[in-house]
């Protein structure tokens, strides 16, 4: 009942500005205007037509012409993902009459068009019935749209059947379905245990989609600079790339900033080389790990966001890399590490 709360609100606060019972209904006039970054949200045309829809009748003339001037307009406010629609009146002379604003939590800027052209409607006409566009109820009172503002019908004495029944409440608006939420990114990523060395570092591409209900996806890949084991002029190389699918069943978001959690798997190659391996040593094996991972994004300016995750990588095998020299003896190379640690920094797009 979020609507029907809403006017009554409305109604309230400007019933003093209505007229005598009984009296034609006032003229206005409508000014709509979509502030930069807002140019999705619902214009000027659609607002009017939807608001003569709920009134049932022709509602707006001219400004030249109007009682009563009616200008408004939508904008994202500093918080990102926060949607703010500021609509006032103003009487003859210009006198300010009064103000309303109207904020939203939503990514979608058209989830606040019925409380729009509910708002609007009721400062058109302070005395209108709270009825669906369209309804039975709408077409009884001010006739067919189009019409002009036709005599409402007299009012019938009450009778002993109705006399105490409630006003029946409107039925509230169904919610608007929230769109999915896709995006992509590059990241500079680092990591502990995958490849010899303290620490490797390397680059990647990450793309994320996130329906309205269910969990989110998450694909993409990395490729991780050359590293060596030890510090003798040829020693082995080790270069390492992969491709990465998650689930991500954990999905958090507030205004513009999305936490998320994901499982999933990375496969990908391992490549060793180099003058001090035997030729017949060189070899590139599948890597297939298990991978646990969270990661925050934040919108700056519009489509525009930076993320930070990190997560862990558990090898399904650990393989030992050796050779064995001319002498007969073993030597180790790198023994891949249990668990392994990645940390990625990424800037990318989303929408919408």
């Amino acid at each position: 009942m979020r609507s029907a709360a809403l006017a009554l609100l409305v109604g309230a606060a400007l019933g003093s500005f209505g007229r005598p019972a009984g009296a034609a209904p006032r003229t206005s006039s409508l000014a709509w205007v979509r502030m930069p970054g807002a140019e999705a949200c619902i214009d000027a045309r659609t607002l009017a037509q939807a608001v003569e829809r709920r009134l049932g009748r022709a509602a707006f003339v001219p400004p030249t012409r109007g009682e009563v001037a009616i200008e408004g307009r939508i904008e994202r406010s500093q918080e990102a993902g926060v949607w703010r629609a500021t609509i006032r009146v103003f009487g003859e002379g210009g006198a300010a009459i009064g103000s309303r604003e109207i904020e939203a939590e939503q990514v979608d800027c058209r989830t606040i068009d019925d409380q729009l052209e509910l708002v609007i409607a009721l400062l058109v006409d302070p005395d209108a019935s709270l009825v669906r566009p369209g309804g039975p109820a709408a077409a009884a009172a001010w006739g067919a749209p189009g019409t002009g503002a036709a005599a409402r019908p007299a009012p019938q004495p009450p009778s002993a059947t109705n006399a105490a029944a409630p006003p029946a409440c409107p039925p509230a608006p169904a919610a608007p379905s929230a769109p999915w939420r896709v995006g992509g990114a590059v990241e500079a990523v680092g990591g502990l245990g995958l490849t010899p060395g303290p620490a490797n570092v390397g680059v990647g591409v990450r793309a994320h989609a996130t329906p309205p209900r269910g969990p989110g996806f998450e694909l993409g890949g990395a490729l991780w600079k050359s590293s060596v084991a030890g510090e003798a002029p040829g020693s082995p190389a080790f270069l390492l790339a992969y491709g990465r699918l998650s689930v991500c069943p954990v999905e958090i978001a507030r205004g513009g900033t999305a936490l998320s959690g994901c499982a999933g798997a990375m496969v990908g190659s391992l490549r060793v080389e180099g003058a001090a391996v035997p030729s017949r040593f060189r070899h590139e094996r599948l890597v297939f790990d298990l991978s646990l991972d969270t990661r925050v994004r934040r919108r700056f300016v519009g489509p525009l966001f930076g993320a930070v995750g990190l997560g862990i990588a558990v090898p399904i095998v650990r393989d030992v890399y050796f050779y064995t020299d001319e002498a007969g003896e073993r030597r180790d190379v790198f023994h891949a590490s249990p668990v392994s640690a990645i940390l990625d920094l990424g800037l990318g797009l989303e929408l919408p």
